[in-house]
């Protein structure tokens, strides 16, 4: 992982790392890591960047409030300098505990621990604890704590999310290659599979939602979603009453999919429509531009299945 290699003393990179990591499987984020890097290599070139240019970096991601935390909280160290502990840590912008940990631990060699999904799992079975959520991750912080290597606290805590990570995975965990099996209370007893004990299920919420992709030759016309909404600073075609709000028709169907926020379960109705002049609250984009244009992922998914269904359309070229 380029982040272990020659970026494992840069507090900035760790920092990107572990953002990005949020919510995202390790194979997903290297490629996205490595393109960022070489865009912004440094703490002071993100902070220069405009936050159109951040989000576009960042599409394909999800989850862009961590890149718009990430952003704001560089400026800061930027204008304030680099935070010395871990509870200075704390007051940037998107920075939790465990974060404040890892890049503490990792890149400023501070005894801290870093608990994550992983290291919780670990304790879990180690112990026997059935406690699941924010009690399941305060005892697994404490314990943690007490046994840090405070020679090598980096190393430490990455060895242990490691184990977590390849070894005592959620399922099919190999127990049989484990170098604390003897000491698992959970694999002594058989019950290694009982451990972590499961959350509750989410209430899930069904929304079934309409959007128009509206074409003027090769231009296609889209909204910039405001603050508070979903995919708050990104670019999508728009939906539902944003669309009729601009006066914009139903078009023709060319498809649907789904698409999950948060706890929302969205059917996602794709329409096609051509215009034969600029619309009016509309920003319009060249084709050729579209992959520059930081979009949100369900919208140009449209966008894509609705150049798609032009190609089949009769009269269309």
């Amino acid at each position: 992982m380029p982040w272990r290699k020659q970026y494992h003393v840069d507090p900035y990179a760790v920092w990107v790392s572990e953002v990005m990591l949020q919510q995202t499987t390790v194979a997903a984020v290297i490629p996205f890591y490595e393109r960022w890097m070489a865009r912004f290599p440094t703490a002071e070139a993100l902070a220069a960047a405009s936050e159109e240019e951040v989000l576009q970096y960042w599409q394909g991601l999800g989850y862009y409030s961590r890149a718009r935390n990430l952003h704001k909280g560089v400026r800061t160290v930027v204008l304030q300098g680099w935070p010395e502990s871990v509870g200075d840590w704390r007051l940037i912008s998107g920075v939790g505990d465990y974060t404040a940990g890892a890049i503490g631990s990792i890149a400023q060699s501070i005894v801290v621990p870093a608990v994550d999904g992983n290291v919780e799992r670990v304790f879990s079975r180690r112990f026997m604890v059935s406690d699941t959520g924010e009690k399941l991750k305060r005892y697994a912080t404490f314990w943690a704590g007490r046994n840090v290597d405070p020679q090598r606290p980096g190393d430490w805590n990455q060895a242990l999310m490691e184990l977590g990570a390849t070894v005592c995975t959620p399922k099919n965990p190999a127990c049989g290659r484990c170098p604390v099996a003897i000491s698992c209370e959970a694999f002594q007893a058989g019950r290694v599979g009982e451990f972590p004990a499961p959350m509750p299920k989410k209430d899930w919420i069904e929304l079934n939602h309409v959007t128009v992709v509206p074409f003027w030759g090769d231009q296609v016309g889209l909204v910039q979603a405001k603050p508070g909404e979903w995919w708050s600073g990104l670019w999508q075609p728009p939906r539902g009453d944003v669309g009729a709000d601009l006066g914009i028709g139903e078009g023709e169907f060319v498809g649907r999919f789904k698409h999950v926020v948060t706890r929302h379960k969205i059917t996602l109705e794709v329409r096609r429509l051509g215009v034969e002049c600029h619309l009016d609250g509309l920003t319009w984009f060249e084709l050729a531009e579209l992959d520059e244009v930081p979009m949100s992922a369900p919208g140009r998914r449209a966008v894509n299945l609705a150049l798609a269904a032009s190609l089949r359309l009769p009269g269309l070229e």
